[in-house]
C-alpha cells in the first residue's frame, strides 16, 4: 500500500513538473511573440517615417522646382484681375492730372501696372498692383521739365494687348514688360521680349496704328 502511494505521489510531482515546464515554454513563446510584434510595429514606424520624411522633400524639391519655373513664366495680362483701364482709372481718383506714360513690369518680384501723370505744377507716379490695384510705390515731385508736355488718352490707341501680338509676330520670345514712349513726337509700345538665346529684344509698335515698327537687340 505504501508503494503504491509512493508511485502514485511520483507520478502526480513529475505530471506537475511538466506542466510547470509547459508553462514556462508557452510563456517564453508569447514572449518572444510580443517581442517580434514591438521590433515589426517598430520597423514599419520608421519605415513610414523615412518614407514621410522623402515625400516631404519631394514635395519641397518640386516646391522649389515650380518657383523656378514661374520666374521664366511669360507675361500674361489676361491673367491679371484688373486691367489697365482699372490702373488708369485708379491712378487719376488719387491725382489730377494727364497720362503721360503706362506700363507693366516686375517690382519685388510682382507685377504692377506703372501710371504716370503730370499736372501744370506736379509729375506724379504710381505701381499698382495688378490684381487689387493696392499701391505698391508712390512717388509725387515738382514738376520742372520746360519742354512741352507730351500727354495721351489711352482710349485713341491701339489696345496693348493686340501691340504685344504684333510684336511676338514679330520677334519670338516670351514678354516680360512694356511700356510706352514718346520719340521724335510719335508715341509707341516698347514692348521686352527675351528669347531662348537669352537675348532681350526691345520690340517698337505704333501706338495710334498698331504697326511693327522695329525691334532692337
Amino acid at each position: 500500500m505504501n508503494t503504491k502511494f509512493k508511485i502514485t505521489s511520483l507520478l502526480i510531482a513529475a505530471s506537475l513538473t511538466l506542466a510547470a515546464c509547459g508553462n514556462d515554454n508557452n510563456e517564453d513563446a508569447t514572449d518572444q511573440n510580443e517581442s517580434n510584434q514591438t521590433e515589426t510595429t517598430q520597423s514599419t514606424n520608421d519605415n513610414d517615417s523615412e518614407n514621410n520624411d522623402s515625400e516631404n522633400d519631394s514635395s519641397s524639391d518640386e516646391s522649389t522646382n515650380n518657383t523656378s519655373s514661374n520666374e521664366g513664366d511669360e507675361l500674361d495680362m489676361a491673367s491679371f484681375s484688373k486691367s489697365i483701364e482699372d490702373a488708369i482709372d485708379e491712378a487719376k481718383s488719387r491725382f489730377d492730372g494727364q497720362l503721360t506714360d503706362i506700363g507693366v513690369s516686375k517690382e519685388n518680384n510682382q507685377y504692377v501696372y506703372k501710371i504716370e501723370l503730370e499736372s501744370d505744377t506736379e509729375e506724379y507716379e504710381v505701381s499698382l498692383d495688378v490684381n487689387d490695384l493696392s499701391v505698391v510705390k508712390e512717388e509725387t515731385e515738382a514738376e520742372d521739365d520746360d519742354d512741352d508736355n507730351k500727354y495721351f488718352n489711352y482710349s485713341d490707341l491701339v489696345k496693348v494687348e493686340d501691340a504685344i501680338q504684333t510684336a511676338k509676330d514679330n520677334v519670338n520670345g516670351k514678354v516680360k514688360e512694356w511700356s510706352t514712349d514718346f520719340d521724335d513726337g510719335n508715341l509707341y509700345y516698347e514692348i521686352e521680349i527675351v528669347q531662348d538665346n537669352g537675348n532681350d529684344v526691345d520690340v517698337k509698335v505704333d501706338a495710334y496704328t498698331g504697326d511693327f515698327v522695329e525691334s532692337d537687340d
